[in-house]
């Protein structure tokens, strides 16, 4: 299982995400804080739409570790449980399915106090090759 380059992708080098920890069905994603992040000038919470793409990008690659394929994204759902602030945020993701069509994963993001601000669930077209059942 060869770990993937998350620096081959523009956006992903943009949000500056860095791959921790990479094992068949469960990865984990730190992404650093950017003032470009921020929702508002006057404000210290992140925008919601870096977290949810934290969320569908840390999915993705939980299922790409058990597919070696790629995942287009075919449904995301995010639930924000408190404001991330500044500072660093951390996503686990965990494949719950891999299926002949779709494929499911489960993210959860912590700040840098370990508290758990989004979860998020993805669904993914499992690649034609998979020899998933």
């Amino acid at each position: 299982m060869n770990q993937p380059d998350l620096s081959g992708s523009p956006y992903q080098r943009f949000l500056g995400l860095e791959l921790t920890r990479y094992e068949e069905g469960l990865v984990e994603i730190r992404m650093p804080f950017r003032e470009e992040f921020l929702r508002d000038d006057a404000s210290d919470w992140l925008h919601g739409g870096i977290i949810s793409a934290l969320i569908d990008i840390a999915g993705d690659y939980a299922v790409y570790s058990k597919t070696g394929g790629d995942v287009p994204t075919v449904d995301l759902r995010v639930d924000y449980l408190r404001p991330a602030k500044r500072g660093r945020l951390t996503a686990v993701a965990r494949t719950v399915k891999v299926g002949r069509r779709v494929s499911v994963a489960d993210v959860e993001v912590k700040d840098e106090q370990g508290e758990v601000v989004a979860i998020g669930r993805g669904v993914y077209a499992t690649p034609a090759q998979s020899t998933a059942g």
